[in-house]
C-alpha cells in the first residue's frame, strides 16, 4: 500500500515539474518572440501575444494528456493493489457473495419443503393415534 502512495506522490511531483516547465516555456516564448511566422501585418506585441497563446495551448494540451495518462496509471495501480490486499485478507468477491446467496435460496426452499412434509407427517401421526391405529 505504501508503494501506491509513493507512486502517487511521485506522479504529483512529476505533474508539478511539468507545470513549471510549461510556465517557463511560456515566459521564454513571450520574451524571445518578436515576430511569429504568419503574423505579417500585426503589431509586434500582438504577434508575440499570439505566439505565447499558441504555445500555451500546445503546452496545456500536453499537460492534460500527461495528467490523463497518470490518472489512468494510478487507477490501474490502485485497483490491482487493492485486489491483492483483499485477496490476502480473504475478503469475499462479488461472485462469491452471489454464489452464497443462491446457495442460501436453494437451502431455504429445501427447508420449507421439509417443514411442510414434517407438518403433514405429524398430522397423519396424530390422526392415526386418535384412530387407535398405533
Amino acid at each position: 500500500m505504501s508503494d501506491l502512495l509513493d507512486k502517487a506522490i511521485l506522479i504529483g511531483m512529476g505533474l508539478e515539474k511539468k507545470a513549471k516547465e510549461v510556465l517557463d516555456e511560456l515566459e521564454n516564448a513571450g520574451k524571445t518572440s518578436k515576430e511569429a511566422p504568419g503574423s505579417e501585418g500585426l503589431p509586434p506585441k500582438q504577434a508575440a501575444e499570439n505566439k505565447v497563446v499558441d504555445e500555451g495551448v500546445r503546452a496545456l494540451k500536453e499537460f492534460v494528456s500527461l495528467v490523463k495518462s497518470a490518472k489512468e496509471k494510478l487507477e490501474k495501480d490502485v485497483s490491482s493493489g487493492s485486489e491483492k490486499v483483499l485477496e490476502k485478507l480473504n475478503v469475499a468477491t462479488q461472485n462469491d457473495i452471489e454464489l452464497i446467496k443462491e446457495m442460501a435460496r436453494v437451502a431455504r426452499e429445501k427447508v420449507d419443503k421439509l417443514e411442510k412434509r414434517v407438518a403433514e407427517l405429524e398430522k397423519r401421526l396424530i390422526k392415526d393415534e386418535q384412530q387407535g391405529n398405533i
